[in-house]
């Protein structure tokens, strides 16, 4: 008896010209390869075949499961997704993460900043709600996911910047990827109103006493979620010329053996915070509130950021991961390292 594979198998509807349906008198004589047939080649419904048979849709739905029991259909999975799916469970479960979302290799190499941001968009369509607040960072990914959101309507969402402001960082400042989130889902966006570095600890404590950045980040601490990238130390980083921090200053973090950056903290391999007198100067949400918001996105991804990513996940910025699969295998072959 001829089998199904089910990795070949078309569930699309009829098209014009495919050959007429046998006759139910044909059918009948083994209603089990034909009721598979019609379901998996065909393409009909259940309590189409019913019809078709002339038998009950419960009966429609015990000849496929005998067509299984019995071998003519068969189910193929692609290995090549099994493999990303367990991967992304590794990371999961070595690095404490909520979710993990792998972009799918491509044979050229790995996956670029637009199309990661453009997974990453789907991504947030389906899980933003329609009275939120979503707090974003700053980057390369964190723009491209910003410019492939589909145009939405949520007036009820409120989109906050995590940073403070750093019109000299490119095209993808803070306050360029927050408006440009909220501009794409009809949101409110409520941009930080304060520089990104202050000339001293001093001027920062005191700008933080000022009550519109006081209810600037009373809003921070009320983020059902967070978005943002992550950036490594190494050559041609984007903290390098940015305007945001000096070679020098960031040259003092490579000593104290900081891999990467993300939402504003540095971070070393091993997911240790490293703080200089930078810190005492960078208006950034407080480590300790931003770490109370339930769902922390991190989106990026590249050959480059692989150590960056272990630094941050080990720091436990992050709930939920957004990456590409080769990026996501470097990252495991580091963990026990």
């Amino acid at each position: 008896m001829t089998g199904i594979d089910l990795s070949s198998a078309s569930a699309g509807s009829m098209a014009p010209g495919v050959r007429a349906l046998p006759a139910r008198s044909q059918m009948s004589a083994d209603p089990v390869f034909w009721a598979a047939w019609l379901y998996h080649e065909r393409g009909l419904k259940q309590d189409e075949i019913a019809a078709h048979l002339g038998c009950s849709r419960a009966s429609v739905f015990n000849l496929l499961q005998r067509a299984r029991d019995e071998g003519i259909v068969t189910v193929a999975l692609d290995t090549t997704r099994m493999r990303q799916c367990e991967l992304a469970f590794e990371l999961i479960d070595a690095c404490g993460l909520s979710e993990c979302h792998l972009l799918p290799a491509l044979e050229d190499g790995g996956a670029s900043y637009e199309s990661l941001g453009a997974f990453g968009a789907r991504l947030l369509e389906r899980r933003i709600g329609d009275d939120e607040v979503l707090g974003v960072s700053w980057g390369r990914t964190v723009l491209a996911l910003s410019t492939s959101l589909a145009k939405a309507d949520k007036p009820g969402v409120t989109v906050a910047q995590l940073n403070g402001s750093a019109m000299a960082t490119y095209d993808f400042s803070p306050e360029f990827c927050t408006s440009n989130i909220a501009r794409r889902l009809n949101a409110r966006c409520v941009n930080l109103l304060a520089p990104g570095v202050v000339s001293s600890a001093r001027f920062k404590a005191q700008l933080m006493r000022e009550p519109i950045i006081g209810q600037h980040f009373a809003l921070l601490r009320r983020c059902d979620r967070t978005l943002f990238g992550v950036t490594h130390l190494g050559s041609h980083t984007l903290l390098d010329g940015s305007g945001f921090m000096t070679r020098t200053e960031l040259s003092g973090y490579k000593r104290q053996r900081a891999v990467g950056f993300a939402s504003g903290y540095f971070f070393d391999l091993d997911g240790r915070i490293v703080t200089r007198d930078f810190d005492e100067r960078n208006i950034v949400m407080p480590r300790k509130d931003f770490m109370t918001i339930g769902e922390r996105i991190c989106i990026g991804g590249g050959e480059d950021k692989v150590e960056a990513m272990l630094g941050m996940l080990r720091a436990g910025l992050a709930t939920v991961l957004i990456t590409d699969e080769r990026t996501a295998a470097g990252v495991m072959e580091r963990v026990d390292v």
